[in-house]
């Protein structure tokens, strides 16, 4: 079979794999054109190396709106965190370096008193979103910065904007802030479809810097649980590491429930099971036959039919956090009660037949799980 009949069926499974609907929305959409799929169209040739950077697992790029300003006040915060209040420098649409307090003051009432103009204080829309764009440690951070520099200019263009790239953490990243409203006149207005392309542009544009980058679905990569709010993981790691009494409460409520459920309790049933099953099974079906068409072809074609079955081999048990939870609960007190079996075994004076007699006492036992 020819390479560009394989292509043409690659194309059509992947768009089942890397497309998904996206909803209307009454502001302007992120892109031109009136695209109805979060991926745009791609060709077999550019499915087939997304397949394959998915296969070989590519690290992933993150892209998320991390919140907004309503007025110049939360403009002004947002603004003195990313430029670490004057100490880390911000570049702007024009490609306009400014550092210092000053300086930032100065970008601050070009936003306030341009043609459309910002409140100090009212909170009617939002003004301007807050975006994050990163990559997993060891990524070549200039290159990340110039990346995103190449995707604030193509994505929004026509609005006001500065981004700072950040060296204090581990993942390279940029913070984003852009003005909702355009030169145009034309208010943003993102869904969730017009992040997975902000993903897939960004994704590319640290390709064109030599960077290996990815920008697929949850669903593609066989993972089935969403990401953890940002709130709820900031309060949590301060937990962790002592700053706090006590976890979110929204987690100290989902630990308390797996282990009740642990320790024989009534299991909680999820509504989007059957869902979460059925999605996993459309993505092995897809793959399935993708690796099928391409086991037709030549050797590069089998290689990757291969590490497509590994790909689809790996992919983690659609369980829920909260399955996961209660699952984890269960084998740690597995584990607890037979090392518990095998010490009382080990005591002087015990006989095979008392000590085989204990274990089968232990394991009647209802698991005692412990809180993770």
């Amino acid at each position: 079979m020819t390479k560009k009949v394989i292509d043409g069926i690659i194309k059509d499974w992947g768009e089942r794999l890397y497309a998904a609907p996206l909803k209307g929305s009454k502001g302007k959409n992120v892109r031109s054109g009136g695209s109805t799929t979060a991926s745009t169209k791609a060709s077999g040739p550019a499915t087939r190396e997304k397949v394959a950077r998915t296969a070989n697992k590519a690290p992933e790029v993150m892209v998320k709106i991390s919140g907004g300003g309503k007025n110049m006040k939360h403009i002004k915060a947002h603004m003195d965190y990313i430029s670490r209040n004057g100490e880390v420098e911000i570049e702007d649409e024009n490609g306009d370096l400014h550092k210092g307090i000053e300086a930032v003051r100065d970008v601050r009432d070009a936003w306030a008193k341009g043609k459309i103009g910002i409140p100090y204080e009212g909170e009617k829309r939002k003004e301007a979103f807050n975006i994050v764009l990163s990559m997993p440690p060891g990524t070549d951070r200039q290159s990340v910065k110039d990346a995103a520099r190449a995707f604030a200019k193509e994505q929004f263009g026509n609005h006001q904007y500065i981004f700072a790239a950040h060296d204090d953490e581990k993942h390279p990243h940029v913070h984003l802030a852009v003005k909702a409203v355009g030169h145009d006149g034309i208010r943003l207005n993102p869904r969730k479809g017009d992040l997975q392309f902000w993903r897939e542009q960004f994704a590319e544009k640290l390709r064109d810097q030599g960077i290996e980058a990815n920008a697929t679905p949850r669903r593609a990569r066989g993972i089935v649980q969403k990401a953890e709010k940002q709130a709820v993981r900031h309060i949590d790691r301060d937990h962790a590491a002592g700053k706090r009494k006590a976890p979110a409460r929204v987690t100290a409520s989902q630990r308390q429930e797996a282990q009740q459920e642990a320790q024989g309790g009534p299991s909680r049933t999820n509504p989007a099971q059957s869902n979460i099953e059925a999605a996993r099974k459309d993505v092995q079906r897809a793959y399935g036959q993708i690796a099928r068409e391409l086991a037709k072809g030549d050797s590069d074609d089998k290689r990757l039919a291969v590490d497509i079955v590994k790909l689809v081999q790996q992919m983690p048990l659609p369980l829920s956090k909260h399955e996961q939870r209660v699952q984890t609960l269960q084998e740690a007190g597995r584990s607890r009660g037979e090392a518990i079996g095998r010490e009382q075994s080990r005591r002087p004076g015990t006989t095979p037949e008392k000590a085989a007699q204990l274990d089968q006492q232990q394991a009647q036992k209802p698991d005692q799980g412990r809180d993770i």
